[in-house]
């Protein structure tokens, strides 16, 4: 009786986690829930190399541009603009100030 109750404890403890780490390798785990593979914004960009994986870990992976206070974000933005020599990555909405009369 006692071996039938670890093994069934251990069949749920094993199902849970099984659980688990599919949600998380599906996406669900990335800041705003959308897996990168579903992501286009540095594909769109026609980015390659380096310039590429950076630009899919800032705006896919890490979500840096909706969720930017982060010091991987820090580090990704600083080597883009250190390999590209653009000031943002194309997932940064930039803002340009109204013109003045």
């Amino acid at each position: 009786m006692r071996h039938t109750l670890c093994v069934w404890l251990t069949v749920c403890c094993t199902a849970s986690l099984f659980a688990a780490g599919s949600a998380l390798a599906i996406g669900h785990g990335t800041p705003d829930g959308s897996p990168p593979a579903e992501e286009s914004v540095c594909d769109d960009a026609g980015l390659v190399g380096a310039a590429y994986g950076l630009c899919v870990a800032y705006c896919e992976a890490q979500d840096c541009d909706a969720f930017p206070d982060s010091p991987n974000c820090d580090r990704l933005f600083d080597n883009y603009v250190k390999i590209t020599g653009a000031e943002c990555f194309p997932c940064d909405t930039v803002t340009e100030p109204p013109p003045t009369d």
